[in-house]
């Protein structure tokens, strides 16, 4: 549902693009955020290949510096855009379940098995997923794993945690506080 977020925070950047010109107060260690994304994004291709045992032995290590960067990047800009704080907590409610499951999302494969999406739940079994595995009766911290299914008709069927859906929350609600900051800033030049 991030991108989601994320188109829905461009559309509402666009619409009011007058009243702020996009002349936003820079955010602060912008290249912790790239890099959490690089090296998530690099250890997903990794593990489905030959590098599979050294990826997933190290899983644990890669999660630490991932949600370390997260963390990092959200506590530079919290001071600035109090709005970082709900986005933080979604980003802490994440690795609460993650590090209590070792270092991996449990996913809930109810909606997949129902839809016919065999390909992904033989992927998540097999543990080329990066950072994610099926939920089990052995999870722990169940409520606040992928357990909130999106299915069809919705276009991008998923599933999502609570930590998720705070994300993108808070994802909104800090393009909001950007516009409006922003508005008053170009009211003051004007």
């Amino acid at each position: 549902m991030l991108l989601e977020a994320v188109f829905t925070c461009l559309i509402l950047l666009l619409l009011s693009y007058r009243q702020h010109r996009f002349n936003f107060a820079p955010f602060n260690w912008l290249s912790l955020l790239i890099a959490s994304f690089a090296i998530e994004v690099v250890a997903a291709q990794l593990i489905k290949g030959q590098h599979y045992h050294l990826i997933s032995s190290a899983t644990p290590y890669i999660q630490v510096i991932i949600y370390g960067c997260l963390f990092g990047f959200v506590i530079k800009n919290a001071r600035q855009y109090k709005t970082f704080v709900i986005v933080g907590l979604g980003f802490l409610l994440n690795a609460i379940v993650i590090f209590a499951n070792n270092a991996r999302m449990p996913v809930e494969t109810a909606m997949a098995l129902n839809r016919g999406f065999t390909a992904s739940i033989k992927l998540l079994k097999d543990g080329l997923i990066f950072g994610h595995q099926p939920l089990t009766i052995a999870t722990k911290l169940p409520l606040l794993a992928d357990i909130i299914s999106l299915a069809p008709p919705y276009p991008r069927p998923q599933t999502l945690s609570i930590g998720d859906i705070v994300i993108d929350i808070g994802l909104i609600l800090l393009t909001v506080e950007l516009i409006v900051k922003a508005r008053k800033v170009q009211k003051n030049v004007d």
